[in-house]
């Protein structure tokens, strides 16, 4: 038996209605995308993984979270809370107009100190599209350090033996480059945690290249490693290098705290943009 329900979603400017799925596999789920125009995959291309990153972490995984005692409002509850430590995204192709993209998750492995979820992105036929991976840990809000999760028992009943052809997502050199772009974090930046919501660093790492660019290059691969918070009124640099053709790495580093996140991109040549 399936429950479907319907949400109307706003990602900037651009609406988008999913519908969730909830399947008979207790460690699966499933949202569908629905991308309804031009106007939307012109704002999906441009602004690379975005969208996707936005979507990775749907509602039904955060309610079963909380139904088994790990979501975040419990966690905080004990003066707990999740963090993101690694992503790793991998497209083969970005979506056509009225593309319905599939994104099923799964817990792959907990550890002592980190845990990793996958995921498997698909289009409406089933067809796969890429695959993502992502580490996190569980720290402690005033001391900022990690929390082992052997404190979560409940968290080993969601692995799901099943991997990725990605693996775990992998840890970014030091970026020696050339100043790119700037940031001054604000309030509209920040997330639960009450630092910069990861969207805003992928923002930030896009906007490193002009326009020119992205009109003949799509994203095809992303990499994160997030390794120190941002925080409200924090304001720094970001550093980028080009490893080889269409292939670059990016340092963010605020003035006080230092480098904050390293990042990676990989580019395919592409015509396939719709200017509005």
């Amino acid at each position: 038996m399936t429950e479907l329900g319907e949400k109307l979603v706003r990602s900037k400017d651009i609406f988008y209605t999913f519908a969730f799925s909830k399947t008979k596999t207790t460690n699966e789920r499933k949202k569908n995308i629905h991308i309804p125009n031009r106007t939307a995959r012109y704002r999906f291309s441009q602004t690379g993984f975005v969208v996707i990153n936005d979507q990775l972490y749907s509602d039904r995984s955060r309610k079963k979270c909380h139904e088994n005692g790990f979501g975040l409002l419990d966690l905080q509850s004990d003066n707990h809370t999740w963090v993101l430590s690694r992503l790793a995204i991998d497209l083969q192709r970005f979506p056509s107009e009225k593309d319905t993209l599939c994104i099923e998750t799964w817990v792959e492995s907990v550890g002592t100190t980190f845990t990793t979820r996958s995921f498997h992105i698909k289009d409406g036929h089933g067809a796969t599209m890429g695959y993502a991976t992502s580490t996190w840990a569980i720290i402690d809000m005033q001391t900022r350090r990690p929390v082992p999760l052997n404190t979560l028992p409940a968290l080993q009943r969601f692995v799901v033996n099943q991997t990725t052809p990605l693996g775990e997502a992998p840890r970014i050199p030091d970026v020696n480059g050339k100043v790119a772009n700037t940031f001054s974090v604000k309030y509209s930046h920040l997330d639960m945690n009450k630092h910069a919501n990861s969207l805003y660093y992928i923002q930030w790492i896009s906007d490193c290249f002009p326009l020119d660019f992205y009109l003949k290059h799509a994203v095809q691969r992303l990499e994160l490693n997030f390794m120190k918070e941002i925080s409200y009124g924090d304001e720094g640099e970001i550093l980028k290098e080009e490893n080889a053709p269409n292939d670059f790495s990016f340092q963010i580093a605020t003035r006080d705290k230092g480098i904050s996140c390293k990042a990676r991109i990989v580019f395919k040549r592409t015509t396939e943009f719709f200017v509005c």
